[in-house]
């Protein structure tokens, strides 16, 4: 929906094709009707609720020129899938920078890096709420993912600081704003990268949401690429580390870099890393 409305922003036209949508199948619409328009994207969204992935193009069979922003790369099936698949489509576009090598021979292959969205996620939403954060530090993943916080957990618990880590994203509960709530209810972010996938969407989310952010230390992500440590987040390597960088993060004297950090990591994603950034990017090169 995101990707929709930044399309319609810019002043396409635009034709909603896939589940949920009049359309289902673009191969099931009308020749006439798909000839009318002059590019077919495919999102990556995941699975459906019975696990099942929506790739339209993945075939070759559309007859228009056709464009895949593939983001779930860092796992090895969905890399395998999209390395595949991605023969099929005019341009690709990636999200994941450490599986840039998937896509290297194709002729138009382009990084385009997670983003958020501030109709979403935006501190400016939430400024009206006057509380004081409930929590000192979160964590908001997959209900498999969670364990990435355990790290976390332990060091909160040692020190007496109250965390919220959960999933926010249940069956029959929306994901958004509850995620965004959640973050705004904490005063730090916590972020460990699943398979080398850095920089995720939490990262830009967490960034977005104007709380200072802490992330582990991977080399192999794009996190470098884009925003740099100690002046848009905090970054760790082990435990001992992930304590000492709350302990600064509490510490009083510190607090004008803490906001000097928050302020830079919001003001950069704010203006580079919306999905709108990315529909700019993919226009761009789809009709260049």
């Amino acid at each position: 929906m995101s990707f929709h409305r930044a399309l319609e922003e810019l002043g396409h036209e635009v034709l909603p094709c896939g589940e949920g949508h009049a359309q289902k199948d673009i191969k099931e619409m009308a020749k006439v009707l798909v000839n009318q328009y002059d590019l077919f994207i495919d999102l990556d969204c995941g699975r459906n609720g019975k696990g099942e992935l929506h790739f339209q193009n993945k075939e070759g069979d559309v007859p228009i020129p056709s464009a895949a922003w593939f983001i779930d790369s860092h796992n090895h099936h969905y890399a395998s899938l999209h390395h595949r698949i991605s023969k099929h489509y005019n341009h690709i576009f990636f999200a994941v920078w450490d599986r840039r090598d998937r896509f290297a021979k194709h002729p138009s292959t382009h990084w385009a890096p997670n983003a958020t969205d501030s109709y979403w996620f935006d501190k400016g939403i939430y400024n009206s709420i006057t509380v004081w954060p409930k929590f000192e530090v979160g964590f908001f993943g997959s209900k498999g993912g969670l364990d990435r916080a355990d790290m976390l957990r332990t060091v909160c618990t040692r020190r007496s600081l109250k965390h919220d880590i959960r999933e926010i994203g249940r069956t029959y509960k929306v994901r958004w704003p509850r995620t965004a709530e959640a973050m705004y209810n904490c005063k730090y972010l916590f972020n460990k990268s699943q398979k080398h996938d850095g920089p995720n969407q939490r990262v830009m989310e967490s960034m977005i949401m104007g709380r200072p952010l802490i992330t582990d230390r991977d080399p192999r992500s794009g996190m470098s690429k884009l925003f740099e440590e100690g002046t848009h987040y905090l970054g760790y390597t082990n435990e001992s580390e992930l304590g000492n960088q709350i302990d600064w993060l509490n510490h009083s004297e510190n607090q004008p870099i803490v906001a000097n950090i928050v302020k830079s990591a919001y003001e950069e994603v704010k203006k580079n890393h919306q999905v709108k950034n990315r529909v700019e990017q993919i226009m761009e090169v789809c009709f260049k």
